[in-house]
This record gives C-alpha cells, sequence and structure tokens, in this order.
C-alpha cells in the first residue's frame, strides 16, 4: 500500500476527510439511502450522491453494483418493483470515515436478510462510496466484539481507494497514483478492472455467485441470525 501522505490531495484516502455536517446530516442520508429501495417510499426520496459514487458489496452479493450517480438512483427505483420493506434501520454517526454505518434487516416479501453498509462522503455532504457486507460473524470485516467496526485493523476497501480523500471525493481510475496503488492492492485491482467494464463483469459475477447467493437468505454454518438483536 503507498502511503497517502506521500501522495498529493487528489489521491488522498477516505480518512483525510473531517465531517463538515452534524452528525444528523450523516444519520439521514445513510437512511434515505435505504429508503430509496422500499417499495412504499415515493421515488423523489434520495440520498445526495456524488456523480462517480461507488457501490461495493461483498460476496455473497456482486461487488460492483453501482456506478455513477444517475445507474445507481435508476438501479434503486427498479428494486422497488420487489417488495421491499425493512424490518430494522439502526444507524451511526463517527467522525472518521465512513462517516455513518448502518445494521439494517431487509424484508424482501417475508424474507429477511441482514446487512452492515457503510457509507463515505466528500466535502459537500455528498457519498462517495457504499460498502456493503451480508451481517453475520463470519462475513464481516470487522470481530465479533467490534460492532460498529472501529478498529484500526478493520479490512475495508473505502479507506484504500486514492481519491476518495480529496474534496470531491473524486477517484481517477486512469491516473498513475491509482494504478501503483493497485498493484499492490489486489481488491483494488478488481475494482479498477470492474469499474472498466461494469455490465460484462456484473454479469461475470452473477454466474459465478449465483450458488452462493442462498448465503444471503441463510446464516452461514455456525452463524446465527440476527448478527445482533438490533430491538435490544
Amino acid at each position: 500500500m503507498i502511503d497517502a501522505s506521500a501522495l498529493d490531495v487528489d489521491s488522498a484516502f477516505a480518512t483525510r476527510l473531517t465531517p463538515k455536517f452534524s452528525p444528523e446530516y450523516y444519520i439521514d442520508q445513510g437512511i434515505k439511502y435505504f429508503l430509496t429501495m422500499e417499495s412504499s417510499v415515493p421515488n423523489n426520496v434520495q440520498p445526495y450522491y456524488a456523480d462517480l459514487v461507488i457501490r461495493w458489496e461483498w460476496p455473497p452479493w456482486l461487488k460492483l453494483t453501482g456506478y455513477k450517480r444517475r445507474n445507481l438512483v435508476n438501479t434503486d427505483i427498479l428494486l422497488k418493483l420487489y417488495p421491499t420493506k425493512y424490518d430494522t434501520i439502526d444507524c451511526q454517526y463517527f467522525e472518521v470515515q465512513p462517516f455513518c454505518r448502518c445494521h439494517v434487516i431487509f424484508n424482501y416479501s417475508g424474507t429477511r436478510i441482514p446487512i452492515y453498509e457503510e457509507f463515505v462522503f466528500n466535502d459537500a455532504g455528498e457519498i462517495t462510496f457504499i460498502e456493503a457486507w451480508s451481517d453475520y460473524p463470519s462475513l464481516l470485516p470487522m470481530a465479533a466484539s467490534d460492532y460498529w467496526a472501529e478498529a484500526p485493523d478493520v479490512d475495508r476497501l473505502s479507506t484504500r481507494v486514492p481519491g476518495l480523500g480529496n474534496n470531491e471525493g473524486r477517484i481517477d481510475r486512469k491516473a498513475d497514483w491509482m494504478i501503483r496503488s493497485a498493484e499492490k492492492d489486489a481488491d483494488l485491482a478488481d475494482m479498477l478492472h470492474r469499474l472498466k467494464y461494469p455490465v460484462g463483469t456484473w454479469i461475470t459475477e452473477y454466474f459465478r455467485q449465483r450458488k452462493g447467493m442462498k448465503v444471503a437468505h441463510h446464516p452461514p454454518e455456525g452463524d446465527t441470525f440476527p448478527y445482533r438483536d438490533l430491538d435490544e
């Protein structure tokens, strides 16, 4: 990994940025993101996305599932066609990126799916990077005791993407500093490849992960549902 301090601001990591809005603002943006997919919510309820916003969902989901503002909005509106609501939305604010982190339980026509999701923001309060995991201990990037992923060794991609830390949170996937970083980070290299070929890689990933998608609907062996009782 290339040290962010050795690079210019345009290539900085997301942790360079500090909050510019109230805690309530960041929590509200996280909640609005989930509401965009709830069938009963009007389509004009949307969070503020940056123009190059990225959504990355770790397996058993399909990794790059959204890129650029318009595509993300249109995709979420299409998801409303499948009856969707939430049993729980629990979002919290943090002073370091990702500023908003949420544990949610989707309810797809009676099928309950727990998700842990994080949101990175730029200085304008726009969401630049969304990262999601199935909310089971064996699939999360943090230890079971670290419910909000606050430990310094949490394995998240969002804080390893050069460019998310400039004021606009705007990446340049063709920049030399991005390419050099990707040479030392396999996940980042995978993301850049998918950004270049978003449709083809999504289709390939869909068929690759299809059998494993059952993990999204049922706890992996040894795990329980939900990860934590969010109503306690």
